[in-house]
């Protein structure tokens, strides 16, 4: 597949983008070499490969979700000014 000029005009128009003509050859010839690269990809043969999640295979081990038992108290003993059971924070506007 090949874009020309034309397309390349459209393409910008529905990004909104307003190209200068030297802009418009150079996206075109780069946006043609994309598409060169994607339609050899599409040419390989993939249906023995196993589809990824990631690109690097995860291997961290994290610990087990546990619940522990908490009170307003101990929530609010590092806030630095509370007011009851409420956080007091600076008056904003």
């Amino acid at each position: 597949m090949t874009l020309n000029k034309e397309e390349v005009i459209k393409i910008a128009k529905l990004a909104n983008l307003s190209l200068t003509e030297d802009e418009i050859n150079s996206y075109a010839k780069d946006l043609n070499q994309i598409l060169n690269y994607v339609e050899q990809l599409q040419e390989l043969d993939t249906k023995d490969i196993e589809p990824m999640v990631a690109a690097i295979k995860h291997t961290k081990d994290y610990r087990p979700d546990q619940v522990l038992e908490s009170s307003p108290d101990a929530m609010l003993a590092n806030a630095p000014d509370r007011e009851d059971s409420a956080i007091k924070v600076p008056k904003m506007g």
